[in-house]
């Protein structure tokens, strides 16, 4: 339900496990000047506020309140820069005695959001910097990561657009540039303008909790909001060549393909993914892998929000071409129908077999009212997406095959 315009309530009543959960989630378009400060606001938010102005007393709280826990993360989807603010905590009916938690921990949040840690026009400045320190440590270490620094060059290879381009946590030189006024500015925009999702999960009373939101005083905003990226394929292969002091090569491709989330080819995709390279059992680990002994590992990935098929294996850097040609071949041979109907029927019921066990997780059913609330009539249901696996057959693979073109290809050439 809507809260006020631009701000919206998710009620998901369950006792099928053993916690309550609220998330909030701040939703806004994936910009070069905000994303830095969006990652920092993240961190603050986490470790104390005005009402709990040291981190001691932030956790210290939270353990007196049957240890609730409470995080936050950042992500990205399409075009879309998402901060997470994540509280759980247990429900009442297995606390030792009657008690109800979501007073305390209404006004916990309620803390966080409109009484943050500040000091005149910004962040309280030594929390601020601590925390702008740390950040920059963990993408330094990020970076010194072979495989991360690989993914991030090929992202900047593949994507035209800036913003696409862009790691959920920023860069570097970005993050350097941020100060405590800078970022405070950020939050204070993010409470205005940003989408707000806030999403009840488990054993909750609705009209009582509509009741104690009303001291929220979020204002009425509207935000236009990109999930879905597309872009043309390009007729200009694009090629990157770094080396580094590392024990083993890298290689990356990239693959454009035009479908988007919730079209008919949706599902087809997905299933050619696990043939390709998403299982154990997928044409790139059993021949390039196992019978080739070409790669240390190799795998698949999909991103059905930015048209983006990912391909990299850990290699001996001379065998760059022959990998890069076994490596195509698979797919030519996907294209080709040359894959049996045991490797069909096996890759959809692991398929089938990942999304029931993503929806033993909290997190599935939070992501699925997200998604409703964006995609309207185009989300995709449980029931739809194995309706859907169930219906695939050769001739979808094939054709959906038809239109995944090889658009980038990096290499981080090492010692081994």
């Amino acid at each position: 339900m809507e809260f006020v315009k631009g701000v919206n309530l998710h009620f998901i009543p369950t006792s099928k496990y053993k916690t309550n959960r609220i998330k909030i989630r701040f939703s806004a378009p994936m910009s070069k000047d905000t994303i830095s400060g969006r990652v920092l606001v993240a961190s603050m938010l986490e470790t104390a506020n005005r009402v709990y102005p040291t981190s001691q007393s932030f956790r210290e709280h939270l353990a007196n309140l049957y240890g609730a826990d409470f995080t936050t993360n950042v992500f990205r989807r399409g075009l879309v820069h998402c901060v997470d603010i994540d509280l759980s905590f247990v429900r009442d009916i297995f606390l030792s005695r009657k008690y109800s938690l979501v007073d305390e921990l209404l006004d916990f949040l309620h803390a966080a959001l409109f009484y943050p840690l500040v000091e005149g026009e910004g962040f309280e400045q030594a929390t601020f910097d601590i925390e702008k320190k740390n950040l920059l440590l963990d993408l330094e270490a990020e970076n010194e990561n072979p495989y991360y620094y690989a993914h991030q060059e090929l992202n900047k290879l593949f994507y035209e657009q800036q913003e696409m381009k862009l790691p959920r946590l920023s860069e570097i030189d970005l993050v350097a540039q941020e100060t405590s006024i800078s970022s405070f500015a950020i939050f204070q925009k993010m409470m205005l303008e940003d989408q707000i999702d806030i999403f009840f999960m488990g054993d909750f009373k609705k009209e009582e909790l509509l009741t104690k939101m009303q001291k929220f005083s979020f204002q009425e905003r509207t935000v236009n909001l990109y999930l879905q990226y597309r872009q043309p394929f390009s007729n200009v292969l694009k090629e990157g060549f770094d080396t580094k002091e590392i024990n083993q090569s890298i290689l990356e491709l990239g693959y454009h393909f035009p479908v988007q989330y919730g079209e008919e080819a949706h599902m087809p995709l997905m299933i050619l993914n696990g043939l390709l390279g998403g299982f154990a059992h997928s044409k790139l680990f059993a021949n390039v892998r196992e019978k080739e002994c070409l790669a240390y590992t190799i795998t698949s990935q999909m991103d059905i929000f930015s048209g983006f098929l990912r391909i990299y294996a850990g290699i001996n850097r001379n065998q760059r071409t022959k990998a890069l040609t076994l490596i195509n071949r698979q797919i030519i041979d996907i294209k080709r129908g040359k894959f049996s109907d045991e490797d069909l029927e096996q890759t959809k019921s692991m398929l089938k077999n990942a999304l029931f066990l993503s929806y033993d997780r909290q997190i599935t059913l939070l992501e699925d009212a997200y998604m409703a609330e964006n995609f309207g009539k185009k989300f995709l249901t449980l029931k739809s997406r194995l309706n859907s696996i169930d219906s695939v057959n050769k001739m979808n693979i094939m054709e959906v095959a038809k239109d995944i073109k090889l658009q980038a290809i990096y290499f981080l050439e090492g010692k081994g």
